[in-house]
């Protein structure tokens, strides 16, 4: 990943749904934002009856909570709780698992730079939203190897403190990104379900 330098958030929350997908945090390119979805741990009712053939096929949707804290050196720092909701639908064909998924994510301002200074910079975000394509295989029937590529939107804020030549100004945008993860995902129980992932965002398409 490149852009400037940042602390990555510190996420923690639950997430309810009929399946679980977990998912952790992507960190942007060119400015530091950071959007969450569905973090784990997640905990999840184990899904209907004719719902599909096992744990890794059928609907599922989630809800999460937490707190996203990203600071910069060139663009501030700005904090505050976050809520979201993720929901999808997977299949399973043998030991290959795919699917669809999306999410919005809201982060409530609590604190950060609001007002940059002389010939400084801040940036800020609120909604997101992302979708997802999946495709995975079974490493063992509990442990699932996946990738995924989709879009992430984002409404974000950049603020610009005055310079010699120029007063200060804000700017609001919606801001549309190529994402691209990697996770395994282990299923412990029929309730309980923990993954790592990793992603990357690339620059943005508008």
């Amino acid at each position: 990943m490149t852009g400037p330098a940042f602390l990555r958030p510190l996420v923690a929350s639950l997430g309810l749904g009929a399946l679980v997908l977990g998912s952790v945090p992507a960190a942007a390119q060119g400015v530091p934002f950071s959007v969450g979805f569905a973090s784990l741990p997640s905990f999840a009712w184990p899904g209907a009856a004719g719902d599909g053939p096992g744990r890794w096929e059928g609907s599922y949707a989630s809800l999460s909570t937490g707190y996203e804290a990203v600071s910069s050196k060139r663009f501030g720092s700005y904090s505050g709780p976050t809520i979201g909701f993720e929901g999808g639908r997977l299949w399973q064909d043998g030991r290959l698992v795919y699917g669809i998924s999306g999410g919005l994510d809201y982060l409530i301002p609590a604190g950060g730079t609001t007002m940059p200074g002389f010939g400084r910079l801040a940036y800020s975000r609120d909604f997101a939203g992302i979708v997802h394509a999946q495709v995975g295989t079974l490493l063992t029937p509990s442990v699932l190897l996946y990738g995924k590529v989709g879009a992430l939107a984002v409404h974000e804020t950049l603020r610009a403190g005055p310079t010699p030549v120029s007063p200060a100004f804000s700017r609001d945008d919606l801001a549309i990104r190529p994402d691209a993860r990697v996770g395994v995902e282990w299923a412990l129980t029929d309730r309980l379900s923990v993954a790592v992932e990793a992603g990357v965002v690339g620059n943005r398409i508008r």
